[in-house]
């Protein structure tokens, strides 16, 4: 039986998480997007790489990551021996949680989820897994 990874934390580097700071205040007000690659653990993910992409639908409230894009990050990430460790996206305008939308749409379980709002004036990041329609937290450690 196939068990589903359930991380508590994800490790990322003070390099992505400006990355994704960067694209989501440049990308507003439409929703930006991105995928993490990097190392899974039983408890932790580490993330290694950034890849922003396109979201195609260039709405305030959706996102949807160019399909060519897409293959392109999961073939690199494959050819370094990695995996999907995080899809990020922001919410502009939104809240700082899964939309009802995004947990419909969360195709990738064991993937984390990472959501950038500005609700509070300035951009803040926030992880979940979503599985099942579970949506559970987990926490984001950024290192040197």
């Amino acid at each position: 039986m196939f068990k589903l990874l359930r991380p508590q934390e994800l490790q990322l580097t003070s390099t992505i998480w400006e990355k994704m700071r960067s694209q989501a205040e440049e990308s507003a007000p439409e929703e930006a997007c991105g995928l993490l690659g990097g190392e899974m653990g039983a408890e932790q993910y580490r993330a290694q790489a950034i890849i922003p992409t396109t979201n195609v639908l260039h709405s305030r409230v959706r996102y949807r990551i160019e399909p060519l894009e897409q293959l392109k990050a999961f073939e690199d990430f494959e050819e370094l021996g990695w995996e999907l460790v995080g899809i990020y996206h922001s919410h502009p305008n939104g809240p700082d949680a899964p939309s009802p939308t995004d947990v419909a749409e969360a195709y990738y379980p064991e993937a984390v989820y990472l959501i950038w709002s500005h609700r509070t004036g300035e951009w803040n990041c926030r992880g979940f897994l979503i599985q099942d329609g579970n949506i559970d937290e987990v926490r984001l450690t950024i290192s040197g």
